[in-house]
């Protein structure tokens, strides 16, 4: 009689899961029937046995790749331009600013928010109601989370800005700071976006001293696990 025993076992290779199946083959004792008499000329002859294949061996079986790593976005930095960026939105920033600070840790925008002569502003985008909804129709946009403190001065960061969106920035910086330039002003808004860097770039212009660019954006708070509050922007006025 030929008994047969599997044993499965799973196994992970970087991007590939396979299983290991090992197949083990015992051969119960094969009974001889008598071999009749012959002359004592001829030699008796002996019954050959096969010999079982080894099938000890594991055989692996791949499968598709259980998941696909997601592309990331290139962070790599890119070299400063002599002016406002007024190319894509999204896509790599500087590592540095032109009279300004670089904040790279979450943990040292902490501590340098304790100190209360800190402004801290964000210039995220503000959520815009979709065109195709219909008039009159509810809309609700998701509450913007930012980094406690924060003024919310959205418009202000694009590369090219109308002179009504300028004017307001200007007060709007003015009246946090108390009109001292040489308080620290930190502008942040997300992970490589240039909204921020512009901002900064601007409040530079305006003759601020201590001018600070958050690169990480809200993004890089969050992963250090620090608090958010949720906050309402402040608009320019239609002109």
């Amino acid at each position: 009689m030929l008994a047969i025993a599997l044993s499965v076992a799973a196994t992970t290779t970087p991007g590939t899961q396979a299983t290991i199946v090992r197949v083990v083959v015992a051969l119960a004792p094969v009974a001889v029937a008598p071999v009749p008499a012959t002359p004592s000329s001829a030699r008796a002859s002996t019954p050959v046995i096969p010999k079982a294949p080894d099938l000890t061996t594991p055989l692996v079986l791949a499968t598709a790749p259980t998941s696909t790593a997601a592309p990331r976005a290139d962070s790599s930095p890119v070299a400063e331009p002599p002016d406002y960026w007024t190319g894509p939105i999204n896509s790599a920033v500087p590592a540095t600013i032109a009279g300004g600070k670089v904040v790279h840790d979450a943990r040292a925008l902490q501590a340098l928010l304790k100190r209360p002569e800190t402004v801290i502003v964000d210039v995220s985008n503000a959520p815009v109601r979709p065109e195709n909804l219909a008039t009159g129709a509810p809309w609700l946009p998701l509450p913007h989370q930012a980094i406690p403190g924060s003024v919310w001065i959205p418009g202000v960061g694009l590369g090219e800005i109308p002179p009504a969106a300028g004017d307001f920035f200007r007060r709007q910086l003015a009246a946090a700071t108390g009109n001292d330039p040489t308080r620290p002003i930190v502008i942040y808004c997300h992970q490589t976006c240039w909204l921020s860097w512009n901002a900064a770039k601007r409040a530079i212009s305006y003759g601020y001293f201590n001018v600070y660019w958050f690169r990480d954006g809200i993004e890089g708070w969050k992963a250090a696990h620090l608090p958010t509050a949720v906050i309402e922007p402040r608009v320019a006025p239609e002109s």
